[in-house]
């Protein structure tokens, strides 16, 4: 994954290099086409990031979830549906998981991480709320574990 820092040298490097060879138009020209460029590349890693990060979240929150509602004793018919919804620069990330337990309750999970998932690979810490039928089953500061 290429960071910040890593485009911002590449375009300065291209700047530099680019420009040695101009004159004052083109030079300008060109600087403002490499910062057009670095500005595409940067938004599209940090969107490959967060989705990336929404992706694991989401899977995390589906398996440890599910785990929790069954440690509750109401354990889910088939998986949770999960949505996960990352800040832009990825300090937290939302945490909205449903599905219905194997009783025929309508199951919902509801909660924050500021954890990135691989921190460890068995749990994840934030502040997380499971409710069967509109009432509380469980909260927790920790998915698995």
């Amino acid at each position: 994954m290429i960071s910040r820092r890593t485009a911002s040298a590449v375009a300065a490097i291209v700047l530099v290099v680019s420009a040695a060879a101009c004159d004052d138009d083109t030079q300008e020209s060109v600087e403002e086409e490499v910062e057009s460029a670095v500005t595409e590349v940067v938004d599209a890693v940090d969107e490959v990031s967060e989705d990336a990060v929404e992706l694991a979240v989401r899977n995390f929150a589906n398996q440890q979830g599910g785990q929790e509602f069954e440690d509750a004793g109401h354990p889910i018919d088939g998986d949770l549906d999960c949505e996960a919804d990352a800040t832009n620069d990825l300090t937290a990330v939302d945490i909205s998981c449903t599905g219905t337990t194997v009783d025929g309750g309508e199951a919902s999970l509801s909660g924050t991480t500021s954890e990135l998932p691989g921190m460890s690979f068995d749990e994840l810490d934030g502040d997380f709320t499971g409710s069967v039928d509109g009432t509380e089953v469980f909260s927790t500061e920790r998915l698995g574990g």
